[in-house]
């Protein structure tokens, strides 16, 4: 038979709202009491009707993320990051994987309220109206529960992005500055189109003009298969490069596969550079020449921002904004070290 807290009230001697303010972690209640209340509770093997203590703490301990996918290493790595903080923390962490379908994000944004959540992290990148965005914004405050996000184009959220401009201009002016001038670029809309943004950017600043013929946007997601097929288009449209900047870096391994069986070898006839420095960048052969997000930050700074949205009216917060810069990391696979050595 289950153990009520009347139960455990009476094994103490106290009343049930004492035992009620142990179990929800209230202040006022002596140590002495506090102390009685729990080895009542040991000695019976009490279990909480985790439901009723929602109810009245309103609070679950869990924080919900959205991701667009899990067959990229970027947001597995992200994810894993997120709920070790808030293991820290006393939190647990429910994952919602969206595939990049609108129809995925809104039902697990709903399970999630249902599931009554404390937060919830929005990575996701299906979003494209401005009318979903308040949408989105407006299911969250109906229910009181406040939202950090990935995506800096969700209106009246805390955000926090990395300078993805900064980022992909940085890495063409690598290639630029290694003596590149027709550079390819393999993206696409399940990619941050400011990466495409920072690439053009790079011929801007260096008085060079974009070769549109050597832009492949993918359809679909940014997956090793589509990064091979859209390289494969551009070998055999004809048009001359010596140099790709890919969006990701699953895009750049899927690439390099295509310019390896057709013949081209990286770095030696071709100069190669991704995007996210995953974990499978370094061990890539060749190594791959990438832009890294600070992930170990990126993930530590979204608990911290959420954490600090709870308890407060979310109607009342006023919308932080973080922007982290990336940090080019120059392998094998730009040619860098062949150049450098070249001219010696």
């Amino acid at each position: 038979m289950k153990i009520t807290i009347k139960e455990v009230a009476q094994l103490a001697g106290v009343s049930i709202a004492t035992v009620s303010r142990v179990l929800n972690e209230k202040n006022k209640v002596k140590p002495s009491t506090r102390d009685s209340v729990q080895q009542a509770i040991e000695q019976l093997n009490f279990q909480p009707d985790q439901n009723a203590r929602t109810m009245i703490k309103k609070s679950t301990k869990t924080i919900g993320m959205l991701v667009p996918e899990l067959t990229n290493e970027f947001w597995v790595f992200l994810l894993d990051i997120v709920q070790k903080e808030l293991w820290e923390l006393g939190y647990t962490l429910l994952i919602g994987s969206t595939d990049h379908q609108r129809e995925k994000e809104i039902a697990f944004a709903k399970s999630f309220i249902e599931k009554r959540v404390d937060g919830i992290i929005y990575g996701s990148s299906v979003i494209e109206t401005a009318k979903e965005m308040s949408d989105l914004i407006a299911l969250t405050k109906r229910y009181d529960i406040p939202i950090v996000t990935l995506d800096p184009r969700i209106p009246q959220a805390n955000c926090i992005f990395g300078d993805h401009i900064q980022g992909a201009t940085d890495a063409t002016d690598h290639l630029i500055r290694q003596g590149h001038r027709h550079i390819g670029y393999i993206g696409g809309p399940s990619v941050s189109a400011k990466r495409e943004l920072g690439y053009r950017n790079a011929f801007m600043t260096n008085d060079l003009i974009v070769n549109e013929a050597l832009i492949q946007r993918i359809e679909g997601l940014p997956t090793f298969e589509n990064g091979y097929e859209a390289a494969r288009r551009l070998l055999e449209s004809g048009e001359r490069f010596t140099a790709l900047f890919c969006g990701n870096d699953v895009l750049a391994f899927g690439t390099i596969k295509a310019l390896e069986e057709h013949g081209w070898s990286v770095p030696q006839d071709i100069a190669v550079v991704g995007y996210d420095d995953v974990h499978s960048a370094r061990l890539w052969k060749p190594a791959l020449t990438t832009v890294r997000q600070p992930l170990q930050d990126i993930g530590r700074t979204l608990v911290e921002m959420i954490m600090d949205s709870l308890g407060k009216d979310i109607h009342e917060l006023v919308p932080k904004k973080i922007i982290f810069q990336m940090q080019l990391v120059v392998r094998d696979s730009c040619g860098a070290s062949l150049r450098n050595e070249e001219q010696q």
